[in-house]
């Protein structure tokens, strides 16, 4: 039996109280915020969610990981996609957390700190205050209000089922906010071929279904069949491009660049292998940064006719 990752993405519908100052993209300000508001209201929960490792750095029950593996956090925070830098009063938005296994069971929490960051700490430059108006859940190809988002994780299964079996020798991944792939230590400043695009997917569901799932979700095997697959799939001409995101950083007191790729890549080959994979990764994003909602693309397909 495949191993599973549950996921549980909420949607939370917001409304500025006050005028809400803020950067184009707007990553930082919620990331830095619903961390501040977390650790304020429950330090202990932070470090579960902000800080994740092994108690006492022991690793012995997730053997295929090094004790110099960077655990990643356990959880998406994609801000609104607007490019609008003020909110006045009475303005709505919204913006979507995805929890990630284990963290479930943190939502009420996590939900206490953004209410919490919304009434008394403030969000952006001007500590501007909002109110969360309701919350809904994502479920695979619906979103639904429900009164209790706590008990509404979907499988990784039931995401991937439902691409399964699709016909199509085309795919186009939109990339919504930057995507930042490594190969040879370096960053890709083009559209990747997808043989490293995908490993670096796989990489990722992997490590998070091992940390917070029931266990690896492709055995090693898998991933050579998969990546040999891969090799044979081309890259048609895209859009895709670089553009640069620097951002303040208050823990290390200083500016950092956070660039990434915008834009769209197409591919093209027998993609059927792989639509369960790319679909699961819409869920929860690909590549460096993604706490800050960075790395989320959609896929787009072309179905054969023969």
């Amino acid at each position: 039996m495949m191993k599973a990752l549950a996921i549980a993405k909420y949607r939370f519908r917001m409304v500025a109280v006050s005028e809400i100052a803020l950067p184009e993209y707007k990553g930082s300000a919620f990331h830095g915020g619903f961390g501040h508001a977390l650790r304020k209201i429950a330090p202990s929960w932070y470090r579960h969610l902000f800080e994740p490792g092994p108690p006492g750095g022991d690793l012995s029950s997730k053997p295929t990981l090094s004790a110099s593996t960077a655990w990643p956090k356990p959880f998406v925070l994609l801000p609104p996609l607007d490019e609008l830098r003020r909110y006045p009063p009475g303005h709505p938005f919204e913006c979507e957390l995805t929890l990630l296994g284990s963290a479930i069971q943190h939502y009420p929490i996590c939900h206490a700190a953004l209410e919490y960051l919304g009434s008394s700490m403030g969000l952006g430059t001007n500590r501007g205050n909002f109110r969360v108006e309701g919350v809904d859940i994502a479920r695979a190809g619906s979103t639904n209000s429900v009164p209790n988002p706590a008990n509404h994780a979907i499988s990784s299964s039931a995401i991937m089922a439902a691409r399964q079996g699709l016909d199509t020798d085309r795919v186009t991944l939109n990339y919504l906010t930057r995507l930042r792939l490594k190969a040879g230590n370096r960053l890709h400043r083009e559209a990747p071929p997808f043989s490293i695009f995908l490993a670096r997917l796989m990489g990722r569901l992997n490590t998070l279904s091992t940390l917070y799932g029931s266990g690896e979700l492709l055995d090693r095997q898998r991933c050579n069949e998969l990546q040999q697959q891969a090799e044979q799939i081309t890259i048609a001409p895209n859009d895709a491009c670089w553009n640069d995101w620097n951002r303040y950083s208050g823990r290390q007191n200083e500016w950092m660049k956070f660039g990434g790729l915008v834009g769209s890549a197409s591919y093209a080959g027998d993609m059927r292998p792989f639509l369960p994979w790319l679909a699961l990764g819409e869920w929860v994003h690909v590549g460096g940064k993604t706490s800050f909602g960075l790395g989320k693309y959609v896929m787009e397909t072309e179905i054969c006719t023969k």
